[in-house]
This record gives structure tokens, sequence and C-alpha cells, in this order.
């Protein structure tokens, strides 16, 4: 029974607002473990009621696992107020933050095409850089966030993430931080078009199916048109994160400097976090030795400014 519930924190759960799901309190009775029903989903949960349950030193309520994704719905719609809560400590912030975004993702691969799959990705960015900007511990707890297990939706999250830390240490804007992050999130959408058997294949991929592979890029662009609202700049780490400065990348062979800004960076990190990622053909490499490898096998694929930058970006994070 313990493992049908999770554990979620008080300090998330907006006063007088519904989150949508049944919230329990752990009671302990000798050597047993029982989870009572404190407020259901359709009822909101007052302030005295908050303040009660602070007052008794509980600080975290209970959720049945199958109602996670209501759970995450509801913080989605409440994250704004959530960053901004100086009560609500940075390491919860960041957990938020990051469910939230996988939640989106998962939604956008089970439905690419959704009407609102677009702005809920723009509002998960606009939230993330606010946070990422006004927060001095968002960086290093946001990283501890990144998950090291491959899934095409939590790498984009973590594609993401990391894009927009170093877009932080590179001094760009609020404005370049939303549109380069939105960019970022749904760089991959093209993948739900792909044959799962060939996404996840465990081994060398056959001409054919590389080609396959390689049509992610068109697909994204087509799906990403089709649903509009998507800023221009916000197509380049989309477009062209796959292009290498050399010129053998795809779609198009861009080489030097007609790759934009925004395509030069999401290389680096897709490439950085693929090798850091247990993928179905290889396991997770180390910060270092992956670093290694995109200097010594990958010299040509990347600018030597934003490599070094962002190897500098991972080494000031300890």
């Amino acid at each position: 029974m313990q493992n049908e519930y999770i554990p979620i924190a008080l300090s998330t759960i907006q006063p007088n607002t519904c989150t949508g799901c049944n919230l329990y309190i752990k009671i302990r009775a000798d050597a047993d473990i029982r989870y009572v029903l404190y407020c259901s989903g359709n009822n909101a949960l007052k302030e005295d009621k908050i303040k009660e349950l602070l007052y008794k030193q509980i600080n975290y309520l209970f959720i049945n696992q199958s109602e996670e994704k209501l759970y995450l719905r509801y913080m989605e719609s409440q994250l704004k107020e959530v960053i901004h809560d100086p009560s609500i400590d940075a390491n919860v912030k960041s957990k938020m933050v990051y469910n939230v975004a996988k939640s989106i993702m998962i939604d956008i691969f089970n439905d690419p095409r959704a009407g609102d799959n677009v702005d809920r990705s723009k509002n998960w960015v606009a939230n993330t850089v606010e946070y990422v900007l006004n927060n001095k511990d968002a960086t290093s707890t946001m990283l501890n966030m990144v998950s090291h297990d491959y899934y095409t939706y939590t790498h984009c999250v973590d594609v993401s993430v990391l894009g927009l830390l170093f877009a932080k240490y590179l001094r760009l804007d609020g404005k370049e931080m939303n549109n380069f992050g939105t960019g970022l999130l749904l760089h991959d959408i093209g993948k739900t078009q792909i044959n799962l058997g060939t996404l996840n294949k465990n081994g060398k991929l056959s001409e054919v199916e590389y080609a396959e592979i390689k049509k992610h890029v068109e697909f994204a662009h087509e799906i990403l048109n089709d649903l509009g609202g998507l800023n221009e700049d916000s197509f380049y780490p989309v477009l062209q994160h796959h292009e290498k400065l050399n010129g053998k990348g795809y779609p198009k062979g861009l080489k030097g400097n007609e790759i934009h800004d925004y395509g030069k960076i999401a290389t680096i990190i897709d490439v950085y976090d693929a090798l850091t990622t247990k993928r179905p053909y290889s396991d997770a490499r180390k910060p270092f030795p992956a670093l290694q490898i995109m200097k010594e096998l990958m010299d040509e694929h990347f600018d030597e400014v934003y490599f070094r930058s962002f190897v500098a970006f991972l080494g000031s994070r300890g």
C-alpha cells in the first residue's frame, strides 16, 4: 500500500485552491501505516487547514500514484506562484519545475498536434526563465534534476534545462532565453512520427533506419508550423540541432556561420545530454569523459567558442 502513495510538499499547494486530486495524511499506528483522506480533490484546501497542518509539523501530504498527473496539471497552473513564493525551498521549486515539464512533454508526445502544445511549452519556459534569473540556487538545484535515464521526453526537458542554464551563463536576455528555451523543449517533437522500433533500436542503425531518423527534423518543422504561435527564432534549435560546423550534419548540411547561434549551442547540448544519458545502445558517461569524446572525436562538429564556454559553465558548477 505504501508504494501506491507519493508525498507532495504542503508548501506547493496554494491556499483556497482545488488540486483536483485527493489529499491524504499518513498515520502511523504501531507497525502499521495508513493513509487517511484529508481533503477531496474537488474541495479547496483552506488557508486555516494549511496553517493547522504546519502547526502540527506536517509538511507533506500524500496523493495516490494514479492521480499524479492531476497534481502535476495543477502545479502547471500554479507554477508562477510557486517559483515566486519565498517560503518554498529551492529544491522543492526545482523539482516542481522539472516534473511539470516532464508532464507537458509526455502529453505532447502522446498528442503532438494538440492545439495547446506551444502555449504550454512557452508558459513553462517563461516561468523557468524567471526562476533561473531570480533565484541564486536555481542553477545548482535544477542541474540535480537532470535525468540520466533516457526517454525522448526527458531528453527534451534535460536539453531545455541545460540550455536555459547555459544561456544565463552566456548572459542572454530574458526574451532570448524564452525563444531559445522553447525551441529546445520542442526540438525532438518530430520523433513522434518515427517508428518506435527504430528509435529504440539496441544496436547500429541501417542506412534506411538512419535516413528515417533524420526525417524527425522535417517532421518537427511541419508539426510546429501547423500549430503556429512559435517565434521564428525558436525554430533554429529545432531545425539545426543536428547541423555540424564542418557541414556534415543534417538536414541541410549547413557549415560555419550558416548555422544560427541557437543551432550551434543546441548541437553541443544535444550531444552532451545524449552522451551522459543511458541509451538502449550505450551506458551513460560521466561529464568529463563525455566532454573528452566531444573534444577528441567530434571537434569539427562544434563552434569552438561555445564549446569552451560550455566546458567552463559545467566546471563552474563543480
